[in-house]
């Protein structure tokens, strides 16, 4: 099976080609690992049973049981989700818990995975010193290192040194010339000033060609002096500042994601609290709606702009695309079932919509969903 992207993830929020299985899992130790999935193929079996299109079936289950999940999993991921239809073969690793389950339906289910699809906990880092720069990609707890710099002072000229996955490329550069001031001295802090700013741009010429650089957030660990320097010539609209001292080297990776995950957590209640409160008044306008035929209908025109779901609970039933009519049953029934908020919170993502989940007592009123339409 093939590897996912979050670009792919979110691609898997149009497919309505059935049956589709969604499988999710917990990361286990390898034997009970593998219970565990069996016992889920089982489950897909079952519910492929009422499926009519039995060669499909087959050769969807092939894949399933040529799947051995302990292979794709790494100790930095929770969980794993597989998505199998006839055109999908593919798996995704998680970086947060997941639950342990089995949908098969017209679309894949991919309500587990909202904080993914939206990149809730996906950004970037970037270490600096006068003469190292480190800038990694990061998932939560994960991180892939993406590029090293060395910036190196020699004799005759200075030299600058990158390298990216299996890519690298050393570039010399003659010093610069010294300019004189007015009582013949030379300018050697105009010079130092000038060096680091050529070095800050080599860097931020590679990273900022980076899928995301611009749109995810970037968390910047140097000193007050080089983060106003990178500041003046970085294409991000937002870095983050981490004052550190670079005088002692580069920070422990750990501790950087430390921090940064608790500025990612602290900026999502942040975002979260305001969304609350404008429902709140929206709510008390009238404005909130929360009838979920409404919202089904409101969620494939692209009208809604943020959706709220109850967490812990799931409708199942069939939403029908073309009207918007729901059918909904007590529990998950056959290979047509999905859970219909699942299917509304894909169509306000797919339309660039936003998707939070609440607590029952943040939610405005008894109702499972509620959403705030475009205005």
């Amino acid at each position: 099976m093939d590897k996912m992207t979050h670009e792919d993830l979110l691609r898997l929020t149009s497919v309505q080609d059935g049956p589709c299985i969604s499988i999710y899992m917990p990361a286990l130790i390898s034997k009970t690992l593998q219970m565990e999935f069996d016992a889920l193929v089982r489950r897909t079996q079952y519910l492929l049973n009422h499926d009519k299109r039995e060669e499909l079936r087959e050769e969807l289950m092939e894949n399933l049981y040529n799947f051995n999940p302990s292979e794709y999993l790494s100790s930095q991921e929770k969980g794993l989700a597989v998505f199998v239809n006839k055109h999908w073969h593919s798996y995704f690793p998680v970086t947060h818990d997941l639950p342990s389950q089995v949908v098969v339906a017209d679309s894949f289910h991919l309500k587990p995975l909202l904080e993914d699809l939206q990149k809730e906990h996906v950004f970037n880092i970037l270490v600096l010193t006068a003469n190292e720069c480190l800038f990694f990609n990061c998932d939560g707890d994960k991180t892939a290192e993406s590029h090293t710099f060395l910036y190196h002072q020699g004799q005759h000229s200075n030299s600058i040194h990158w390298k990216f996955q299996d890519e690298s490329e050393d570039v010399q550069i003659p010093h610069l010339k010294s300019h004189l001031r007015g009582r013949g001295q030379q300018d050697s802090k105009f010079k130092k000033k000038s060096s680091v700013k050529l070095f800050l741009r080599w860097i931020e010429a590679k990273i900022k060609k980076g899928a995301g650089y611009r749109t995810l957030p970037l968390y910047v660990f140097t000193s007050n002096t080089l983060f106003l320097a990178y500041k003046e010539i970085s294409s991000h609209p937002d870095p983050i500042h981490f004052p550190v001292d670079t005088s002692k080297g580069l920070p422990r990776t750990e501790s950087l994601l430390h921090q940064a995950n608790t500025q990612i957590h602290k900026n999502s209640r942040k975002h979260k609290s305001v969304a609350t409160a404008e429902m709140a008044e929206l709510s008390s306008q009238k404005k909130v709606v929360d009838d979920i035929l409404k919202i089904s209908k409101a969620a494939l025109s692209g009208k809604i702009k943020t959706l709220f779901l109850r967490d812990n609970i799931e409708i199942w039933g069939l939403l029908h695309r073309k009207s918007g009519q729901l059918t909904m049953h007590e529990k998950q029934m056959d290979s047509k079932d999905d859970d219909i908020l699942d299917d509304i919170a894909c169509e306000v993502i797919r339309h660039g919509g936003e998707v939070m989940v609440l607590t029952s007592n943040d939610m405005p009123t008894g109702s499972p969903v509620a959403a705030i339409l475009n205005q």
